[in-house]
């Protein structure tokens, strides 16, 4: 017997149905698969927050077709109810709403903002009296460039107590600070970072003990990403220098200041990407200025040997330049290998090495990457034996290099071991951060985990999975502990041991509902940190009187 309802109904009514249900399934299925791979541990997690945002711009566009092929509903209602949803996605994927999405260094949305409400723009430059002199002295405990004073974060010789329950950290101040993802280095008791403040960008030196501002120095530029269609957000990404009673600064377009460090003077400033024929990369100049001997060393990405460049400290003219590639978002390395002095540069592609008396040329290594897409961030780290370190982010891995030279002056780079060899996972894929090497052990930021891995052979040895998630935090060693900030502003402190995690202690330091990508920085017993809204200043407590309060 057939069914009369059945038989009423119009041909391309039957066949919606059916339609309708491989409609659901799919997208169903879109799903499933974007929150299977989430689960998974070796996930890039920006790859699953990229595919999750496909999967909503697939989805309304299914939907939109499906309404316009299969819903039988009348002409205006079927364009209507298409469009609608449609434009709204195109608007805020293309940035055209009046709310500003903001995200985290996954491509993860973390809250929302009105687009002009950007807090930066809000503060005024700071007034203070500028040609004053301060009491600008170096002392032992000084943190005076990004990363300290070695090649790693690391603060040695120093106990902290780390149980916070007893000994909890002491904030001594908190205040508004313009954007930017730069750090604080610090000489005695002033510490010096870069902000933006509207359109003005700042180099700007704090008391430490107190929070003034007792000088800045100002560049009436502003770079945002966002106004190129790119994530990311507005200010200065490098970490000053701090040198002989000078500050070096490289900010987000390229100009490069020598600045008295005892009154904000300027002594001498170059626009780099303009005199080296050079374009800005797709977040902004991230280089630390380096000091190699009486030169300032910059990676500028300028064409035609001009893509490191050195100038003298006390002129700034260009003592020499060098290399062609353009630049990554890592600062570079002064090392000796094999018995030479030589500047390591991370560039759009490898890593080359110069000379560091004259930028000749040494050795490179292939390096993918590209500025725009899977950038590199990471620092080379040089290690005894005459290896190099490497790690970067984006599926993409470590790698264990040895350099060797031979009798004719030509030098060799050769793996150890690296990211997908053997078969194996990567390990060690930092993308934002850098790594800590302790007692023949690497500990980092893999994506969002911590990991800890053999140097040797890039074994893995654990990784932990943490809630509230570490996030594309930073890390570094004080004494005998590893102390990390995570990407929401929490603290944690944690054992570096091979064997197994083990954390020690944790507080939130900074605001949770906000990003902090900047690194810390730790002259003892004080410890700076800063995000794109906020600074501050906590006293931890040490063990014993093995450190001299110098401020």
């Amino acid at each position: 017997m057939t069914n009369p309802q059945a038989e009423e109904l119009p041909p391309e009514d039957a066949k919606a149905g059916p339609q309708r249900v491989w409609l659901l399934v799919v997208w169903v299925a879109l799903w499933v698969g974007i929150c299977c791979l989430l689960n998974t541990q070796e996930m890039d997690p920006g790859v699953g927050n990229s595919a999750i945002n496909a999967t909503v711009i697939l989805s309304v566009l299914g939907f939109s077709l499906w309404v316009l092929s299969s819903s039988g509903w009348g002409s205006k209602t079927k364009w209507s109810m298409a469009l609608v949803p449609f434009s709204l996605v195109f608007a805020f994927y293309m940035q055209l709403l009046p709310i500003e999405v903001l995200v985290d260094g996954d491509v993860g949305v973390v809250g929302w903002r009105w687009r002009w409400n950007k807090p930066d723009q809000q503060l005024v430059v700071p007034a203070v009296t500028h040609g004053q002199t301060i009491d600008w002295q170096a002392t032992d405990q000084d943190y005076p460039r990004f990363l300290g004073k070695g090649y790693w974060a690391e603060v040695p010789g120093v106990s902290l107590e780390t149980d916070w329950q007893t000994h909890p950290p002491r904030e001594l101040w908190r205040r508004e600070i313009g954007a930017g993802w730069s750090a604080f280095s610090i000489v005695g008791n002033y510490a010096v970072t870069q902000e933006q403040r509207g359109e003005q960008e700042l180099v700007t030196c704090y008391e430490v003990n107190s929070g003034k501002i007792v000088w800045t120095h100002a560049d009436s530029v502003r770079w945002d990403p966002r106004g190129t269609g790119s994530m990311g957000y507005a200010g200065p990404r490098a970490t000053p220098t701090l040198h002989q009673g000078r500050v070096f600064t490289q900010g987000a377009t390229g100009i490069l200041n020598c600045l008295d460090a005892a009154s904000g003077k300027l002594h001498w400033s170059h626009d780099t990407l303009a005199k080296h024929d050079a374009v800005n990369v797709n977040w902004g100049k991230s280089g630390s200025p380096l000091i190699v001997g009486e030169y300032v060393v910059v990676s500028v990405g300028g064409k035609q040997n001009q893509s490191l460049v050195a100038y003298e400290i006390e002129t700034g003219a260009v003592a020499w330049a060098t290399g062609t590639y353009q630049s990554s978002y890592a600062s570079p390395v002064l090392a000796k290998i094999a018995g030479q002095s030589q500047v390591l540069s991370v560039d759009e592609g490898y890593v080359t090495s110069h000379a560091a008396d004259d930028g000749q040329f040494l050795w490179e290594y292939e390096w993918p990457s590209d500025s725009g897409a899977d950038a590199t961030s990471s620092q080379p780290v040089p290690l005894t034996g005459d290896r190099v370190f490497m790690s970067k982010g984006y599926s993409h891995g470590s790698a264990l290099v040895q350099i060797t030279s031979d009798e004719g002056g030509d030098w060799f780079a050769e793996p150890l071991w690296k990211g997908r060899q053997f078969g194996q996972l990567p390990v060690m894929k930092t993308k934002m951060c850098n790594v800590v090497i302790r007692d023949g052990y690497v500990y980092g930021l893999d994506d969002i985990n911590l990991q800890c891995i053999e140097l040797a052979t890039g074994k893995k040895r654990w990784k932990k999975r943490r809630t509230p998630k570490f996030g594309h935090g930073q890390i570094m060693l004080i004494g005998d502990v590893i102390l990390l900030l995570t990407e929401h502003g929490e603290v944690v402190l944690v054992e570096p041991s091979p064997e197994k995690y083990q954390e020690l202690a944790s507080f939130q330091a900074l605001s949770e509902d906000q990003i902090t990508w900047n690194n810390p920085a730790f002259a003892p017993p004080y410890l700076l940190l800063r995000n794109a809204q906020e600074a501050v200043c906590y006293e931890l407590s040490l063990q014993g009187e093995n450190v001299v309060n110098n401020n």
